[in-house]
């Protein structure tokens, strides 16, 4: 099974002198290009009626709860990145940490996830998976990242988009939270919902 995703890792990785465009497009996939979620989220919030308010309350606490899992996954298995074992190409500094599962990919899929269990947001949630996939396959290219740890990211953002739509279900507890929640955005934000600058 290693063999396997170190060949396909060869297979995506750049080679030792990429074309600027692909060299610095993958650079900002890699990046950069995972903030449109945090910004999704917060206009969802800032700007939407309740229902995406539950949304953006679901996604942020799957994206919590994935990400702890990858950090006791890899403390429990730090599996090394590929250039650390002298494997491809790298054209991206990153720390020598565990590279299993990555936590950029776990973020873009509990995202991605959360949104299209939820019903009349798929649409953005397929958005979000393409966005996903763009992200992992930068971050092979640029050799940072094992395709398995990609595969990783996606099945633990999965588990935890299942667990969190769970655990809210259970009397309601998503709603209450909601409620909670933007009964205290309306609280400090009053002036600027006053003035119309965000939602109620």
């Amino acid at each position: 099974m290693e063999q396997y995703n170190q060949n396909l890792f060869l297979l995506l990785n750049a080679g030792a002198e990429p074309g600027s465009f692909a060299l610095y497009g993958a650079i900002f996939l890699a990046k950069w290009l995972v903030y449109v979620i945090p910004l999704l989220l917060a206009s969802m919030w800032l700007w939407g009626l309740s229902y995406h308010r539950e949304l953006a309350v679901k996604a942020v606490l799957t994206i919590l709860l994935a990400l702890s899992i990858s950090v006791t996954l890899r403390a429990l298995w730090p599996h090394p990145r590929p250039f650390v074992i002298g494997l491809g190409h790298t054209h991206l500094f990153h720390a020598p940490d565990a590279s299993f599962p990555s936590n950029h990919a776990v973020f873009c899929f509990a995202a991605a996830f959360s949104l299209w269990l939820n019903g009349l947001r798929k649409r953005v949630g397929w958005v979000l998976f393409g966005l996903a996939g763009l992200v992992c396959w930068a971050r092979v290219y640029l050799g940072v990242h094992f395709p398995f740890d990609m595969l990783g990211g996606l099945l633990v953002a999965w588990t935890a988009a299942l667990i969190i739509n769970r655990i809210l279900q259970i009397k309601r507890y998503g709603d209450r939270l909601v409620v909670a929640l933007e009964n205290h955005y309306r609280r400090l934000l009053s002036k600027w919902i006053a003035k119309g600058w965000l939602a109620e």
